[in-house]
């Protein structure tokens, strides 16, 4: 036995919007693997962040001197309380993007827009942002390999691709 239609077409409907990017750039199938994913991360922010920024300042030494921390090598900044404080701010920013924005595209724009006014003060560029997110990404999904799936990898390209292109 069938339904109304009008609860069919709105079947069909969810359907195809769980697979259709909104306007934070995600569907709803990579929003649900993004915030799933970072409840897992979130759980030791200060080390994930360390270890992404050790790993950024290894394949990307050139970045170092953005940074006031950046005194010795990459693999010295590991211990470097500065480091920490600040990577724990970066992570506590992707963790609202995630579990805020995501679902209220209103606000995830507004934090872009100040993400962008704050970084274009030192001259970042969405090239340095691809660079740093690429870190984050492969990084995230090594911590996540239990876990990781197409919908997964996929959501943080876009999710972080998101990220970038709000310095067009």
């Amino acid at each position: 036995m069938s339904g109304p239609a009008s609860l069919v077409g709105s079947d069909e409907e969810e359907l195809t919007n769980y697979h259709t990017p909104d306007e934070t750039g995600l569907t709803k199938s990579q929003k649900v693997a993004l915030i799933a994913a970072w409840s897992i991360v979130k759980k030791d922010l200060v080390e994930h962040g360390r270890n992404i920024f050790v790993m950024f300042f290894e394949e990307y030494p050139q970045y170092l001197d953005y940074f006031d921390f950046a005194s010795g090598s990459a693999s010295e900044l590991g211990e470097n309380r500065s480091l920490h404080a600040h990577a724990l701010n970066v992570m506590n920013f992707i963790g609202t993007l995630i579990d805020y924005g995501l679902n209220d595209p209103a606000l995830l724009k507004c934090s872009l827009v100040k993400l962008v006014r704050n970084h274009r003060k030192r001259n970042v560029t969405k090239e340095d942002v691809g660079a740093v997110g690429g870190v984050i990404m492969r990084y995230c999904l090594k911590a996540l390999e239990q876990h990781r799936t197409k919908t997964l990898e996929e959501a943080f390209g876009a999710f972080l691709g998101t990220v970038a292109a709000a310095f067009d």
